[in-house]
């Protein structure tokens, strides 16, 4: 594999790129507060007439996490739009024209966290409270640390046991807070699977969050957009699939291993420490998202 470009910041790769997917969690923050330099590096590449989408793998829909994004102190207007993943599966739910999601019935039995329900507001679904009761079941996010994956299993094991389909809404296998990485609800519908079940995976790394997201950029040619993002496997393999260059955050989720890296050759060791798949070495690596 060729080994990645290493760059102190932003401001060593954007002039190769008009548009930018930027995560969230793990790169612009931590839930609750700005990574240092964050938020002036979206401003310098709003400045220069970058195109934006914060793409993110969150289970809620793109107005409350725009609101989260407001009030831990980024501004609007530095970038082109939201899109999460809990939009794309609430989009999917509203128009039912993918025949996964036609087949669905009404009876939902939903995990979120804090009893989020904005991946469900304003839908013809009913919200049940057993598998017994359920046409599916939806992941949009977990209640971890408050509850770990055994909190779960039961529910799994009844509605595998019972062949109920799932739609994950947030492939996120764990989830950067302050406290550390924590259960994602992507960790949820892969033990599902481990049971038998049936899941819709919905989000990075798979199709439809980028014809969503390479949409909102507008008529950018995807060779001059760039995927930023602190997962190999989400951000990094997502972004190649959709034929993208690709930016890694080392400081996010796997910064243990890219711990004193400064240069290519340093990047390429902590990926093989790792035992990154080829498909998801990213192009480039940069400490955190700053400029």
């Amino acid at each position: 594999m060729e080994e990645p470009r290493f760059a102190e910041g932003l401001g060593g790769i954007e002039a190769d790129f008009d548009g930018f997917l930027v995560d969230q969690w793990g790169v612009l923050h931590d839930g609750v507060t700005a990574y240092p330099g964050a938020r002036e590096c979206l401003a310098r590449l709003a400045a220069l007439g970058k195109r934006v989408v914060v793409l993110s793998n969150s289970g809620r829909r793109a107005a409350p996490n725009a609101a989260l994004l407001t009030k831990i102190g980024f501004s609007a207007a530095d970038y082109t739009a939201m899109v999460s993943s809990g939009e794309v599966v609430w989009q999917a739910f509203r128009d039912r024209t993918d025949p996964y999601f036609a087949e669905l019935g009404r009876r939902c039995l939903l995990f979120s966290r804090h009893d989020d329900r904005s991946v469900v507001e304003g839908l013809d679904l009913e919200l049940v409270a057993t598998a017994g009761e359920a046409a599916f079941i939806l992941v949009s996010g977990s209640e971890a640390p408050e509850k770990t994956l055994a909190d779960y299993e039961p529910f799994l094991e009844d509605g595998a046991r019972r062949g109920l389909p799932l739609v994950c809404a947030n492939a996120d296998l764990v989830r950067v807070s302050p406290e550390g990485l924590l259960l994602g609800p992507g960790s949820i519908a892969r033990r599902y699977e481990e049971l038998g079940g049936r899941v819709r995976w919905i989000g990075k790394p798979n199709p439809e969050i980028y014809v969503a997201a390479l949409a909102a950029l507008g008529d950018l040619p995807p060779g001059r957009v760039a995927a930023v993002g602190d997962s190999l496997e989400h951000d990094i393999g997502g972004g190649r699939r959709a034929g993208l260059a690709t930016v890694l955050v080392a400081g996010g989720i796997h910064h243990e291993s890219f711990a004193g890296v400064t240069d290519p050759g340093g990047c390429a060791r902590a990926l093989r420490s790792l035992g990154a798949a080829p498909e998801t070495w990213p192009d480039w690596v940069v400490p955190s998202f700053r400029w």
